[in-house]
């Protein structure tokens, strides 16, 4: 009969922090820096490509993403948005709802264009407990 190993599975357990504020609340001025940086350097040559866009949108979210949580903004959710589209004599109006808390959760907002590409980008730091 063969033997059955059973391996042991480390179970972390948590202690209480008591701690009710962030170390570090989000900061919008420093996101939008980041935005700005990040959006105007990947897209300034960009034409519009409906194969290529998708890729584009999803690699640049990622980029953003990865960039903000090295600001180490502890406790909170990061969820980034980036609309891309091509600009045809047409006007757009992105419209955002949610229900948060003014006091800890804040968001930053970059829009972009060239003559080929608009380009709307919005991050939201929402507070996690």
């Amino acid at each position: 009969m063969s033997e059955k190993k059973f391996l042991s599975k480390q179970i972390r357990i948590y202690q209480p922090t008591y701690q009710l504020e962030s170390r570090k609340s989000f900061n919008p001025e420093d996101v939008r820096k980041i935005l700005q940086q990040h959006i105007d350097s990947e897209l300034q040559e960009v034409e519009y490509n409906e194969k290529v866009v998708p890729d584009l949108c999803t690699s640049l979210a990622e980029n953003i993403r990865t960039a903000i949580k090295e600001q180490k903004y502890d406790r909170y959710r990061i969820i980034v948005s980036v609309t891309i589209g091509q600009k045809r004599q047409q006007s757009v109006h992105v419209f955002h709802s949610f229900l948060w808390d003014h006091q800890r959760d804040g968001f930053a907002a970059h829009n972009f264009e060239n003559c080929h590409i608009y380009a709307n980008v919005v991050v939201y730091g929402v507070y996690l407990d």
